[in-house]
């Protein structure tokens, strides 16, 4: 793929960088080519170690590379920290016979000194009970400062850290990163958003990139132009937002965006002659029960479109959601490996291969057991959670029976990407990419934060065609007006009316 010249002018900027990077701008191409120029200007013996959350991650980070890297390291936080700096060198700072076994994720304990001390007797690393705090990486930090041989190996082996998702970091793992640059003079490559934090409820502090902002040294940069869309929907997801609204390009084409005046018994006909049936398209709306209700419309038009329930497990919102997601996906498909829900796995909270043998022992137990013997289920669905950091609930284990249960519905939403025209709901939508997309402009109030941020998820979804379906039934055509009112105040600030960038019908 073409560099930009944003991509451009960070891959040439030497020292240390800190990349502000929005989602759809090429954010991993930047850091492979970064990666790729560095390691072919390195004249010396250093390699680097590109550090990221998840082991899927460091998988396609190294599935991009073209360049020789076997020297180098490319995985997760805790691999870096556990074999880089403490298994190696703990006997260095605690005592010579110190040989560290492993990590167990379910030995907890409430103090610094209870962790170590467990270490020292036991030659296991544990974790705080705190799920916020970070012992791995307060361990290293402790090791790394204490031990000469430790930083004499960091300095004469790596050149420079490219750090993934910075915005997920804790503290630990910042003061971590800070001490190697700082201390060691070793450059950072540093990428994340940190409106884009996903792990603020275990402890993820995003703050941190603005604390590395005002230092002195870092060179800072931006990577916002969104590659995904046409110039037209880039222009209109661009001015939606303050921070990126003048990146607006006027461009002559208004055919890839349609705002469309309808009724609600006739604006499925209508829509019909803007669709291009042999391309991809989705129907965003902000409830199951219209997106439901719109797919029927659609299929009685001659559109085949397939309405994407809500999974039961999608009601879990606790930091184990992703444990639900991956267990029912290894219960319903086949070629969903162990080892694909291992690298599903979010870093912090394991890192081991070592699991995956008493972890698949278990899984079948949990799936001989969980349609007819709840109690059974519970007490294994417990012990996965407890082994890997985790608290379940019992709700949560009948949300997953009833996932399981209804395969027929539950593989539709697995596999949403894969159908040529869905009806799904903007929070289902969120990570992947429609040719076309048609959304309702009543399903959003943009004096609202959050609807905003979901009209702009939406809007983001299209490739090359965006259709803005307005309802002016009686109900609903106060909020149609509301909306274009509101559209032509956010765009003023570039001095663009709506049918700068749109077709107006």
């Amino acid at each position: 793929m073409k560099l930009s010249e944003e991509q451009q002018e960070i891959i040439d900027t030497p020292g240390n960088i800190i990349v502000s990077a929005s989602a759809g701008t090429g954010k991993t191409h930047t850091l492979v080519s970064k990666i790729t120029k560095d390691l072919q200007e390195n004249n010396t013996h250093k390699v680097i170690a590109a550090i990221t959350f998840t082991v899927k991650a460091a998988k396609e980070i190294k599935k991009r590379m073209r360049v020789d890297t076997t020297s180098s390291f490319i995985g997760t936080n805790n691999r870096f920290a556990i074999s880089e700096v403490i298994k190696p060198f703990a006997r260095d700072v605690f005592n010579p016979k110190l040989k560290i076994k492993g990590v167990d994720y379910s030995i907890k304990h409430k103090t610094f000194n209870e962790c170590l001390d467990y270490l020292k007797s036991q030659g296991i690393v544990g974790v705080y009970a705190d799920t916020k705090r970070d012992f791995i990486f307060e361990l290293a930090l402790y090791i790394v400062k204490s031990s000469l041989a430790c930083q004499l190996y960091l300095k004469s082996k790596y050149f420079k850290l490219y750090i993934d998702e910075y915005q997920d970091c804790d503290k630990e793992m910042h003061n971590f990163f800070m001490y190697i640059c700082k201390k060691l003079k070793i450059q950072l490559f540093i990428v994340g958003d940190e409106k884009q934090s996903i792990y603020v409820w275990r402890g993820a502090c995003p703050e941190a990139m603005n604390e590395i902002r005002k230092s002195n040294d870092f060179s800072k940069k931006k990577l916002r132009k969104n590659f995904r869309s046409c110039q037209q929907i880039q222009n209109y997801s661009n001015l939606l937002m303050s921070a990126t609204s003048n990146l607006y390009s006027p461009c002559r084409n208004k055919n890839s965006i349609i705002l469309m005046s309808a009724l609600s018994d006739d604006w499925a006909d209508k829509v019909k002659q803007y669709l291009n049936l042999n391309a991809k398209c989705a129907l965003l709306r902000h409830s199951n029960k219209d997106a439901k209700n719109d797919a029927l419309e659609l299929n009685n038009m001659g559109m085949d479109f397939t309405y994407i329930p809500k999974l039961p497990i999608s009601e879990i919102s606790t930091n184990v959601k992703w444990l639900y997601n991956a267990i029912a996906q290894y219960f319903i498909f086949s070629e969903y490996s162990i080892y694909d829900l291992i690298d599903d796995i979010p870093e912090k909270y394991i890192d081991d291969k070592e699991i995956i043998g008493p972890l698949q022992n278990k899984l079948k137990i949990l799936k001989e057991s969980l349609l007819d013997n709840f109690e059974l289920a519970s007490s294994t669905m417990e012990n996965i959670a407890s082994s890997l950091g985790y608290v379940t609930e019992l709700k949560h284990i009948e949300l997953l029976r009833k996932t399981v249960s209804e395969k027929r519905q539950s593989t539709l939403a697995f596999r949403m990407n894969e159908l040529p025209h869905v009806a799904t709901t903007v929070h289902s939508s969120k990570g992947l990419e429609y040719d076309q997309v048609i959304i309702f402009a009543n399903d959003y109030d943009l004096d609202n934060e959050n609807d905003i941020y979901n009209h702009y998820v939406a809007v983001t979804r299209a490739i090359s065609k965006l259709i803005i379906i307005i309802l002016k039934d009686d109900v609903q055509q106060h909020r149609g007006k509301q909306f274009c009112s509101k559209l032509n105040k956010r765009f003023s600030n570039q001095n663009v009316d709506l049918q700068d960038i749109m077709t107006i019908v």
